[in-house]
Formats: structure tokens, C-alpha cells, sequence
């Protein structure tokens, strides 16, 4: 018998529920050997007479109009097969018949030729048991519409000096970015900007850390309920959340809740105290009988950096768990009655008394999923329609089956991204078709319910820009963009994107925002305003469903599909002739990124970095 390497399991990416009517099913076979797929199923507790014994019973599978799945992507060794059901009872049992002649079932696979009988034997069929409407996977309905802009506050725009640090630069009067520099960027320069973001498009603000640290990135909190002074005050705050609201855009603040700054009053308490602390187990203290501290610190109870190197060399040597062997950022114990409800209590203050609409989870898988499965009821609770949102670099289905957050910022996307358009990256150049099976694998390793709640995004403050990626190419970069634009998920531009800002790892990444228009770069704020109306006006584009038409590795070149839009790609920097799909060979099309027609041949030529987005 063939081995097809099947792969399925009931409850989870293979198997969930999409709406309260809806499951779908997914299936994986060693690529090339499935010709077709039929799916039986019905209700476990449906039993009839037999149509040519009506004395006996069988179990009667449940009749729909097709129940062959669809081979829907594939990756490099394997193929994905689909299928969208609607159980009339909301249960089923249901197994798989692969090329007519092999069952696939939960325990076993059986050729049922040879063993007919086998076919309804449903001690051997996975199980779905029940479609519980609360089980859905259900996020903000607006999620999907939105057009998020990224900013790194402390770099945006400086629009009150009066409140600047003593220690203030003149605006990106600099050729080497550190984290240790301050420039004046507050949150009145976001207020300035806002009729400047609303012009371009966009639908959603999402700020970096805004409350009081002692750095500039502030991923060093000392007081969550206090924005830092350096960015302004909490009523400046309440400004910026009333003003942006009344022009329709939503905002999301950063939660830093895997660990806190080092002058955070709790741990400060420990440090005093230490075990008679009422704070201690709200920290992972790792030697009771040491001092927590065993380094320098100034009057101010501020780290002494020179005494802390020696943690770079052995991070054995410090006495409590942090973020990345930092002393700097204490982990806090997300267990701790104490510290469970200080932050909980954070997160219900700013949805309540400022009426943020959303939560960016920082470090959020290094903490716990009982913690962020209170942190949700806490939040969902203060506001049904709040938007959560983690910082996971890689598979974050664990994370994202209802009861956790709403989405991830989409990293898995990233990758592909800048290994096929990027030329700036330390890996290996994707050719089209390496590309393809890399965006197919995450297209199937999440349900599409989940794909269309995405945080997407092509760099962060986390990373290299793409502007760096694609060598400071203005025609490469509107590529990875496009694409990103015609992604499930809500798309994101960091701050700067728009006009071309560079910037290597961080801190350059944390550069200040260009102003001056006669350095920005005027042709990528227009492909990105176009890219923004474009998704507004054609939800195709937003679709979770992608078709691959076309992967030409010589001529690096892509052509695929959102229904019926067709979008083609030259990835390469020299010209091209493509061989259309018969599709839209000798057809007249609207080009949707030009307005205006064109009347298609057989092929098509396409300059050096060219698309076109046809309908």
C-alpha cells in the first residue's frame, strides 16, 4: 500500500471551526501522489434503516453537493488539500478516502476494496463533537479593514520642546543612532501629524511603550499608569486617543508585561527588603541566600554600567531572571496574585479611562498562556471590540485559538518577504517558486479565520528596514509592499516607510522621521497611498484565499491571483517578457494601480521592478 504520509488532526489547524455554521478541514500527503480526496461524514448519533433491510440500521453519512476537498497549495514536499462543510447538526464523524481505495482514518488507514465494511466503521473516524458558537475563533470585526501606522515615539516628531530632556539633540543631526540619545519626539508631534496620516490612508496607530522609563525606546517601565514626561502627560494622552478617534483611527499601546524596568517601585521594594519584601515572589529571584543586586548602583538607585559588563561575559552571575540576561529588565512572575492583578489592572485602565482600542504584547511567548488567557477576559471584558496583539517571531498557533489573542505580528511573512524581493539579507535569495511554497506554508499552518485577523508587516522596530533590505532601491521596496498589501491580515508601515527612511538593525532602525519633502522620497508615499485606496476599494485584496498562476525561477517573475484580480510581478532588474496564462491571453483588462485599460496579447513586457495589478 502507498505511503501518502498523511497528516491530519481533528481540533486544530486541520480542523476548526470558521463560523458558527462552518468547519473546515485541511489535509497534508506527500506531494504528487493524491490525485483526489473524498471526505465522508455525518452525524454519529444519525442512524437509519437499511434500505434493503429495513430490520437493521446503519449510520447514514450526510449528503451535500460535493464532498471531494480541493487541492488548494503546496508546499515543497507536500500538498494541502481543503474542504468547507456545514454539519447540519453541528456534530460529525468524519474520515477521508484517498484515490478511492484508502481510508484515512483516526486510528488507522484501510484499504477499503479489500475491507468494505470498513468504510462505516466510525470507531476509526475523527471526531468533531460539537460546534460550539463560543469556540470560534472571533476577532474585532474591524481588524481586517484596518491600515496600521507604527511609531517609535520618542523618534516620530518633536512637537512641544518645551518639555525635551536636558540632554535633547538637535533633530537627526546625527550619522550614528543609539538608543541612549534623546531627540524630542512626544506625543504632540504625533497630534501634529495626524491630518498627515489620515491624507495617506491610514486607519490605525500603534505606539511603541509611551509611559515613564528610563530609556528611550522605554521597554524599561517604571510606571504603567504614567505616560513618560519626556512624550508629554496622561492628559496629552487622552488628546491624542479623542483627536485620532474623531478621524476614525484606532490606537494600540505597547504592554511590556514579561518584564518591567529595573527602578519599577516593586522591584526597588526587593531590593530593599528582599524576602521580607511583599513584592519578592513577584520576580524570579534565582539564590534566596544572595542579594538580588550584586552590582553598583548610583544615588539614584540607577545600574552603574561599568558594573554590569560582567554579565555580558557570564550571565550565570546575575541573581534574578530578565529579559535577555539584561539587568536592566527584571522578568516579572505573571503567576503572583500581586503582580497578576497589578497588571491586569494596567490593562483595564487605559481601555477604560482613555479608550484605547488595543493591546501590543511584547516578549508575549515567554509568558505564560494562563496568564494571557486571564489577560483576555480581562480585556474583553473592559471592551469586547479590543484588539490583541502579539510579538511571536515564529508559529504562534498555540497562541491563537480563541481563548489567547486576537493575532501576531506576522513575522512568518516577513521572512519569505525579504528572502525573495530583499538583496540586503544574510540567507539564502528565494527564487519564485521557493517563495511560493514558503508563503504556502504559513497559509496552511493557520486557519484563515486567523489569517485575516493578522498583524502584517514588513519590518519594525525590531529590525532592519526594507528600505535597507532592498538596498535603498525606491522601485524594489514598493514590491515587498504590494505584496503585503494583497496579504489576509491588516497591513503595517513603520514609521518612515512611506518616504523611503533607511535604516540597518537596531537602534539605526530607530532613526528620526524625515520631514523635510525635499528628502523624502515622493514615489513611494505614492505607491503606498495607491496600495492603501486600492485594499480600501477591493476586498478581494484582503481575501484569505491566494491562487499561484505563475513561478518563473528564470525570469524571477510571479503571477497570482485574488479572485478575480491578477497581479504580476518582475522581481528582477532587467526586462521581461512574460507568457500570460490563457486566462488573460487577447483579453481587455482595467489596470487597477494606472486607471486605465489595456488590451492584452499572449505576453506581456514588463520593465525592471514592474507590476501590474490587472482585473
Amino acid at each position: 500500500m502507498t505511503n501518502y504520509n498523511l497528516k491530519h488532526q481533528a481540533k486544530s489547524k486541520y480542523a476548526y471551526a470558521y463560523d458558527k455554521h462552518t468547519i473546515h478541514l485541511r489535509l497534508e500527503a506527500t506531494k504528487g501522489l493524491v490525485k483526489n480526496v473524498e471526505v465522508v461524514y455525518g452525524d454519529p448519533f444519525f442512524w437509519g434503516p437499511k434500505p434493503d433491510n429495513p430490520d437493521k440500521w446503519e449510520w447514514k453519512i450526510e449528503t451535500s453537493k460535493t464532498r471531494l476537498m480541493t487541492k488548494e497549495y503546496s508546499t515543497e514536499f507536500n500538498d494541502h488539500f481543503f474542504i468547507s462543510v456545514k454539519p447540519k447538526y453541528k456534530r460529525m464523524k468524519y474520515a477521508f478516502i484517498i484515490n478511492d481505495e484508502l481510508l484515512f482514518g483516526c486510528r488507522e488507514q484501510v484499504n477499503i476494496k479489500d475491507y468494505p465494511k470498513e468504510k462505516k466503521n466510525l470507531f476509526n473516524y475523527f471526531n468533531f463533537p460539537y460546534l460550539n458558537e463560543e469556540d470560534v475563533f472571533n476577532p474585532p470585526s474591524w481588524i481586517e479593514d484596518q491600515i496600521w501606522y507604527s511609531i517609535f515615539p520618542e523618534r516620530f516628531s518633536n512637537g512641544d520642546s518645551s518639555i525635551n530632556p536636558k540632554e535633547t539633540l538637535p533633530w537627526a543631526e546625527t550619522n550614528m543612532y543609539s538608543n541612549s540619545q534623546r531627540f524630542g519626539g512626544d506625543l504632540q508631534g504625533i497630534i501634529d501629524n495626524l491630518d498627515y496620516l489620515e491624507e495617506i490612508g491610514f486607519t490605525g496607530i500603534y505606539m511603541t511603550p509611551i509611559f515613564m522609563s528610563d530609556t528611550a525606546h522605554k521597554y524599561d517601565i517604571i510606571n504603567y499608569k504614567k505616560v513618560d514626561p519626556a512624550f508629554g502627560s496622561n492628559k496629552k494622552l487622552r488628546e491624542l486617543i479623542d483627536k485620532a478617534h474623531k478621524k476614525g483611527f484606532k490606537i494600540m499601546l505597547d504592554a511590556v508585561f514579561n518584564h518591567c524596568g529595573f527602578r519599577h517601585p516593586f522591584f526597588q521594594d526587593v531590593i530593599k527588603n528582599g524576602k521580607d519584601s511583599d513584592y519578592y515572589d513577584c520576580f524570579y529571584i534565582i539564590d534566596d541566600d544572595k542579594p538580588v543586586v550584586n552590582f553598583d548602583l548610583s544615588k539614584d538607585n540607577r545600574i552603574k554600567r561599568e558594573s554590569v559588563k560582567k554579565f555580558h561575559k557570564n550571565p550565570d552571575l546575575l541573581n534574578y531572571r530578565s529579559f535577555a540576561f539584561t539587568p536592566y529588565m527584571p522578568k516579572l512572575n505573571t503567576t503572583n496574585p500581586i503582580m497578576k492583578e497589578h497588571l491586569f489592572d494596567v490593562a483595564r485602565y487605559w481601555i477604560n479611562d482613555y479608550n484605547i482600542d488595543g493591546w501590543r504584547l511584547d516578549v508575549s511567548n515567554e509568558v505564560s498562556h494562563s496568564f494571557w488567557r486571564d489577560f483576555r477576559k480581562v480585556v474583553k471584558n473592559a471592551n469586547k471590540d479590543a484588539y490583541i496583539v502579539g510579538e511571536n517571531w515564529d508559529n504562534s498557533m498555540p497562541w491563537l485559538q480563541g481563548e489567547q489573542y486576537d493575532a501576531v505580528m506576522n513575522y512568518e511573512f516577513l521572512y519569505p518577504i525579504w528572502n525573495f524581493f530583499g538583496i540586503n539579507i544574510d540567507g539564502e535569495k528565494y527564487r519564485p517558486s521557493k517563495f511560493k511554497y514558503t508563503i504556502n506554508k504559513v497559509l496552511t499552518d493557520y486557519p484563515k479565520n486567523v489569517l485575516r485577523s493578522m498583524y502584517n508587516l514588513v519590518d519594525s522596530h525590531d529590525t532592519t528596514r526594507i528600505m535597507t533590505i532592498c538596498n535603498e532601491s525606491s522601485d524594489l521596496v514598493k514590491l515587498p509592499y504590494l505584496f503585503m498589501f494583497t496579504l489576509p491580515g491588516a497591513p503595517s508601515v513603520y514609521y518612515g516607510g512611506e518616504i523611503g527612511l533607511p535604516g540597518e538593525h537596531d537602534p539605526d532602525n530607530r532613526r528620526c522621521m524625515i520631514w523635510d519633502e525635499d528628502k523624502q522620497d515622493k514615489t513611494i508615499l505614492a505607491h503606498i497611498k495607491q496600495l492603501i485606496s486600492l485594499r480600501k476599494n477591493y476586498p478581494q485584496l484582503r481575501s484569505a484565499n491566494l491562487n499561484w498562476i505563475q513561478t518563473n525561477d528564470k525570469q524571477n517573475s510571479i503571477i497570482y491571483k485574488k479572485e478575480d484580480l491578477f497581479i504580476l510581478i518582475n522581481n528582477s532588474n532587467h526586462i521581461i517578457e512574460i507568457n500570460l496564462p490563457t486566462t488573460l491571453q487577447n483579453k481587455v483588462v482595467k489596470d487597477l494601480y494606472n486607471n486605465k485599460k489595456i488590451d492584452l496579447k499572449t505576453t506581456i513586457t514588463l520593465s525592471n521592478y514592474e507590476f501590474k495589478l490587472l482585473k
